[in-house]
């Protein structure tokens, strides 16, 4: 839980500790030369302070939860303190449920979390995060490519899951084309671009659209129905547990089930699909084929203004064995995560 009042930076800390030596630019830092009066920055900042005093204490004689608070003081961007954020998350999940984990050893393929059962590992949960790919270059090339004359709006028919550089080298032409137009004192055409990505699960539409202003970019998705949007962020889930490195991970345990937990809090519409529905539709997508590497696969989202998950949804594999499977049941029961 959040606290009902924001305290200043001096009253988090076991959060300065952890920070202790870590750059201006990290982006904890970044978030408290920011917040001066921002409430959400501070209820935010509270938040993380909440979970790192919660799993201070593991750490205390952990050796591998020393070296995942070091790992925290290093982190450079946004993205990769809310992975880490929502690794922090499921940890408290756990230790909240009375459920044994230990972390995974990094030296080797293993999952984040070794979850243990009468002194014996017996399952394994790896997290992860995802959100579409290159979206800010991309904005940034057209702000760029505006040179501050014009506003420019970015409208995407359904959330990418992956901008390739040769997408911000179109937008970025068409803006100069627009651009110029209006400069001549010509209406301003707004172009399509196509973009065709199996990363996507679909082709995505672009519509680039420069108009009298001030510089300003902005990007938004207006798919009215949420099918696409909702499958771009199935593929997504399913595609985190594809790589070599993942993949290793998944198959790690010698024969123990493997759950990947995915957080697709930043993933547009993913959000509107509650945890319950997220398991059934899991639980039957086609992207679970036999060779898949993890036994499970769960969506989960979290918020910097709360220390826990707000939702979770955990989909099984249909060609799990039957004790996997009771293996993956129970742990869902004992958390209190819908399950299919």
């Amino acid at each position: 839980m959040t606290s009902d009042t924001s305290q200043p930076s001096a009253a988090r800390p076991v959060l300065q500790r952890w920070l202790t030596g870590a750059s201006h630019t990290h982006p904890v830092r970044v978030m408290e030369a920011a917040a001066g009066t921002n409430l959400d920055l501070l209820v935010g900042l509270d938040a993380l302070e909440t979970m790192a005093s919660a799993l201070d204490g593991a750490a205390a004689g952990d050796p591998r939860w020393r070296r995942k608070i070091a790992e925290f003081g290093q982190l450079t961007s946004m993205g990769q303190l809310l992975e880490m954020r929502a690794e922090f998350a499921l940890a408290l999940a756990l230790a909240d449920a009375g459920i044994g984990y230990e972390l995974g050893d990094t030296k080797i393929a293993n999952p984040d979390f070794l979850l243990t059962r009468s002194g014996a590992v017996c399952a394994g949960v790896e997290v992860t995060a995802r959100a579409p790919r290159n979206i800010n270059e991309l904005v940034e090339r057209v702000e760029a490519a505006g040179g501050g004359r014009f506003d420019v709006d970015l409208a995407f028919d359904r959330d990418p899951s992956r901008l390739q550089p040769g997408v911000a080298d179109k937008a970025a032409a068409a803006v100069r084309t627009q651009a110029d137009a209006l400069g001549a004192g010509s209406p301003a055409v707004a172009e399509v671009i196509r973009v065709e990505d199996p990363k996507n699960a679909g082709p995505v539409e672009i519509t680039v659209q420069v108009c009298p202003g001030n510089g300003a970019v902005g990007w938004e998705v207006t798919a009215g129905m949420l099918d696409g949007p909702l499958g771009a962020a199935e593929y997504a889930a399913f595609d985190a547990g594809r790589g070599a490195q993942k993949a290793a991970q998944g198959r790690s345990l010698d024969g123990a089930p493997v759950l990947l937990a995915v957080d697709v809090s930043r993933y547009g519409a993913a959000w509107m699909r509650p945890g319950t529905v997220w398991a059934a539709r899991l639980a039957a997508c086609e992207y679970f084929t036999p060779d898949y590497p993890f036994a499970g696969l769960a969506v989960m989202h979290q918020s910097l203004e709360q220390s826990g998950l707000i939702d979770i949804g955990v989909g099984l594999s249909p060609h799990l064995s039957a004790a996997d499977r009771q293996v993956l049941e129970d742990l869902c029961t004992t958390l209190g995560w819908p399950c299919a």
